[in-house]
Parts: structure tokens; C-alpha cells; sequence
């Protein structure tokens, strides 16, 4: 009986994975910084060769809808306070998101995106660099996280079950700095020929968000409750950005705030707790996202 016993636990794993899966964890390098002209002077004097110096090793968590693909695919990247505790869970997969409350920003936009199709990356900037989060250093966790961005890009271009040339971005900003890409990006980092073609970001600035040409048509939701803004920043973002990508900026009150407790900018409730207040932004937001994500990333 003991044996017996055995054998079928054993068949049980063989043939139910579901048991034990979650999401793909993955590695990549980070996007390297190319040369400047002074090194490369230096070295020529020298007479030394000179290599830019290789990124970090990064890691990212893959959700994929059902079948083989290839799929469209967006890259998730999260605000200061890095990804929340519950894409680690065995429970973080296509088959068991159902299970899951909405207690993060992650699950929400997860559940989401697979739902229309698109495969998930979520971009894990902190975990292989030891960081907890950087939201008393944002700039410099949005450096990092744009190169990171790119290195990703690279490694899930070349992936059998991704669709090369449907790959876009989704990003909660801290204040006004950046993880979506820009137009300088492309001397910025060493890249490939891969391109994002589209991003959508999520932002909560005192001051209109887009101030940069984008590298790629790009949706700015900026969730501060300041009247005029509404009106004010469109007209900016157009001036802003103009030369770049087509990129508009929507003013939305009390959309997806930062609820990273150690942000410049924290909120006082959770993410469930807002979305139960909420509900009508948030569905009014999940329409528009699918919609801007359909028009640039559906073949």
C-alpha cells in the first residue's frame, strides 16, 4: 500500500505541474552604457582595447497566456518600492491569478493583460542587486530601471514564444522621473535593433509629467487632483514632445496614486483599499489601456 502510495504522489507531479507552478523567473543582462570619447582617447593613447563595460544581472518574472504564441508581450515596470510580494507566489501564474485578491498593482494589471492576450514580463530591478527600494533615491532607481527596461527588451526579442515586434511597456512613475522610454535612450545605451512600441505609464506629479520627447507612442496618466492641470498639461505634452512619438498626458484625479510607503509621495490606503473606493477609475483606466495597448501592439 505504502509503495502504491508512492507512485501515485509521484504521478501527480508528473502529470499536474499545475501543482507546483508560478511564474518563469528569468535572467538577463541589464542594457550596458556605451564609451565616452574621453575613454576612448585614453585607451587609443594607451594602446589598450577598450569594451563597454557589461550590465547587471537582472532578473523578471514571465506570465504567458495559453498557447504557444508567439505573443504580444508587455514589459511591467514598478514604481520606487519594486514588485510586490505576491508575484513570488507559486499561486502567480495564468492558471491560478483567478484565486488572487487584487491586493497589489501587480495582480491587478497581470490578471488584466493576459486576459487580452499579452504576455507579461515583470522586471525585477532590486532582488540580484540587493536594493530594497529606492524610493529615497528615485533618479537613480529610474536609471537603473530604464537600462534594465532595455536589457529585457533584448532578451525577450529573441524568445520563441514572444512577438518581436509587438513589444510594449507599462510603468508607474514617481514624480517626474521617467521609466518609459526616450528618445535619447538610443545613445544613452548600448541596444539592439528591438524598439518598445508602445508605453503607457501611470504618474503622480504635482507639476504635468511629460517633458521629453518619447521614443515610442506613449499614454501618460497623471493621477494629481489639480483642476487646471487637466486642461494645461495636454497642451504641454504636445510641446514637450514635440519631434518624438505621438505621446498624450491625461489628467485623472485619484488614479493609481504611489502606495509604496516610503515614496516621495505615499498614499495613505492600499492598493485594495483604493480600488474598492475607487472602482469607476479604475475600470475607466483598465478600458483606456486596452484600447492604446490594441491600436500599437495587436499584429
Amino acid at each position: 500500500m505504502a509503495i502504491r502510495q508512492i507512485v501515485l504522489l509521484t504521478m501527480s507531479y508528473v502529470f499536474c505541474p499545475s501543482l507546483v507552478s508560478a511564474a518563469e523567473l528569468v535572467k538577463f543582462e541589464s542594457a550596458s552604457v556605451p564609451v565616452s570619447e574621453f575613454q576612448q582617447r585614453r585607451a587609443q593613447a594607451r594602446g589598450e582595447p577598450l569594451q563597454p563595460t557589461r550590465g547587471d544581472e537582472i532578473q523578471a518574472y514571465v506570465v504567458k497566456p495559453p498557447g504557444n504564441g508567439p505573443h504580444p508581450v508587455v514589459m511591467y515596470l514598478p514604481d520606487c518600492g519594486g514588485l510586490a510580494p505576491e508575484v513570488k507566489l507559486e499561486s502567480f501564474d495564468a492558471d491560478h491569478l483567478g484565486n488572487l485578491a487584487d491586493t497589489s498593482r501587480e495582480v491587478f494589471w497581470t490578471k488584466h493583460l493576459l486576459s487580452w492576450g499579452y504576455a507579461l514580463v515583470l522586471v525585477d530591478s532590486y532582488t540580484t542587486r540587493g536594493i530594497k527600494d529606492t524610493c529615497a533615491e528615485v533618479k537613480n532607481g529610474t536609471t537603473r530601471l530604464r537600462a534594465d527596461a532595455y536589457g529585457a527588451l533584448a532578451y525577450v526579442a529573441k524568445q520563441p514564444w514572444a512577438d518581436s515586434q509587438h513589444i510594449g511597456l507599462l510603468g508607474f512613475l514617481t514624480g517626474d522621473h521617467w521609466r518609459i522610454p526616450l528618445t535619447g535612450d538610443s545613445t544613452a545605451y548600448v541596444m539592439g535593433p528591438e524598439r518598445f512600441k508602445a508605453a503607457v505609464a501611470f504618474v503622480y506629479s504635482p507639476s504635468c509629467g511629460v517633458k521629453s520627447p518619447m521614443a515610442a507612442p506613449t499614454l501618460v496618466f497623471n493621477g494629481v487632483s489639480a483642476p487646471s492641470m487637466a486642461e494645461d498639461c495636454p497642451k504641454v505634452a504636445a510641446q514637450s514632445t514635440a519631434g518624438g512619438a505621438p505621446t498624450e498626458e491625461r489628467v485623472t484625479p485619484n488614479l493609481f496614486k504611489n502606495f509604496e510607503p516610503n515614496s516621495p509621495m505615499p498614499d495613505t490606503i492600499t492598493f485594495s483599499e483604493w480600488l474598492k473606493a475607487e472602482p469607476q477609475h479604475a475600470e475607466k483606466a483598465v478600458a483606456q489601456v486596452k484600447d492604446f495597448f490594441a491600436q500599437h501592439l495587436k499584429p
